[in-house]
């Protein structure tokens, strides 16, 4: 299935005025020609095509639903007119089909109406989802019936060309993460059901008709704030058994961090070669970059988060590099007799992609740990390495640790610790204190 991402928003002829409303006109009947000259085409190809204005029902939870479609398509195109450039529900689908673009090779296929690559990357749309624009389609100028079938003709051919590498299966580790919170929700009573539909601002007419209700529950939470994450989880951890309690506020715990974040560090983990394949955040408490790590994830069971050694002024890079290189031979079940190489070579036959080394360091010498990130990422390829330091994005020197965050100030971090802090509580197991280093 083709997920076909695209707005159909409408502004009135107030807003716009006589000459940008008749613009807008002729701009949205070629976008609609679009759509259904290439479901058409895709139909033709034997693929099927998923877009909201033709497959959303009566009764249907347009959240739950269009979340369900995003992350069941096995290839995607994003449709970028003038309207699409600020459009806050197309940055949400966007955002998710990057997530996926990284995450699993997700074929995403930006198309160009009318709009230049540098607005699409200057706007909030590009700012937002970093879509990648470098093998965007770009339609012609015209915005006629004809120009309309050359562009859908053109994605079609090439969805038709790729489709070897697309239709393979793509596993979801969103998908999973859904599925087991719906699982956790089952022993929920019905009303606290309702409350946490009520707070997620599900419609509750729809939702009530749906035969999946745990489950849209879930597929909200995966994109929610976390303060409403909390407040719903906080009513429902109570009534649940101890292990099934625990395991949701586990699942619930990444979600501090927020989807581009995750993005950023899934980013790097692309064999790119020449490229570094480190992040930095700004703070110095170890959960945070250990959660931000499981949100990448989605909760994969298959990774693995991994804290090394802290990176101080007075040790030397050789010292550190030998600590933090036999932590991660272990983790990977190298012995200690196998030569370095033998290591090296081993893993860029099969990169270890799942693991993720948290390193944190101090401010002295961000040299120091710039060092110590780029031998072990030669020794240890397709390792991710998260790099905490208070001073942030402005302690480095070396364009290989990519900031997750470009601005992270106190009050934002205490805010995530507080989160942390809450869920732990929740958990019925020892509270971790706010300022604690946990």
């Amino acid at each position: 299935m083709v997920f076909l991402s695209h707005t159909s928003r409408r502004r009135t002829v107030e807003e716009l005025g006589p000459a940008g409303f008749k613009a807008q006109t002729i701009r949205k009947d070629y976008l609609t020609r679009i759509l259904e000259q290439l479901e058409e085409l895709l139909r033709e190809a034997g693929f099927s095509a998923w877009w909201d204005r033709r497959d959303l029902h009566p009764g249907d939870s347009i959240d739950p639903t269009i979340y369900r479609a995003l992350n069941d398509c096995r290839a995607a195109v994003v449709l970028i007119d003038a309207d699409a450039l600020d459009a806050t529900y197309m940055r949400r689908e966007v955002n998710i089909l990057t997530f996926r673009h990284f995450e699993h090779d997700l074929h995403v296929v930006p198309v160009l109406l009318q709009v230049e690559a540098e607005q699409v990357r200057d706007s909030r749309l590009g700012r937002e989802t970093g879509i990648d624009l470098q093998l965007a389609l770009h339609a012609s100028k015209k915005q006629n019936q004809l120009a309309a079938r050359e562009t859908a003709e053109r994605i079609a051919q090439h969805l038709v060309a790729e489709s070897a590498a697309w239709q393979r299966d793509i596993h979801s580790p969103e998908n999973r993460w859904i599925d087991d919170v719906t699982l956790c929700l089952e022993r929920a009573t019905p009303n606290a059901l309702r409350r946490a539909a009520e707070t997620l601002d599900l419609d509750l007419v729809t939702w009530e008709r749906s035969t999946e209700k745990r489950w849209e529950i879930a597929a909200a939470l995966w994109s929610a704030d976390r303060e409403v994450v909390y407040e719903v989880i906080e009513d429902i951890a109570y009534q649940l058994p101890a292990e099934l309690r625990q395991r949701i506020v586990e699942h619930a715990l990444p979600l501090w961090a927020d989807l581009r974040a995750a993005r950023t560090v899934r980013a790097v983990s692309v064999e790119v070669p020449g490229t570094g394949r480190a992040v930095s955040l700004a703070t110095r408490f170890l959960r945070l970059g250990e959660l931000l790590a499981r949100r990448a994830s989605a909760g994969n069971r298959k990774a693995r988060v991994v804290r090394l050694i802290d990176v101080h002024g007075e040790s030397t890079i050789q010292d550190l590099v030998g600590q933090s290189e036999a932590t991660l031979r272990r983790e990977l079940n190298f012995p200690v007799e196998t030569p370095t190489e033998e290591v090296t070579a081993a893993l860029r036959r099969r990169p270890g992609r799942h693991l993720y080394a948290v390193l944190r360091s101090d401010t002295v010498n961000p040299a120091t740990t710039a060092a110590v990130t780029r031998e072990l990422q030669n020794r240890f390829p397709g390792i991710v390495m998260i790099v905490l330091n208070q001073a942030g994005p402005v302690a480095w020197t070396t364009p290989s640790i990519v900031p997750v965050f470009d601005d992270f100030p106190p009050e934002r971090e205490r805010a995530a610790r507080k989160f942390v802090s809450d869920m732990s509580e929740l958990s019925g197991g020892k509270k971790i204190e706010v300022d604690s280093d946990e």
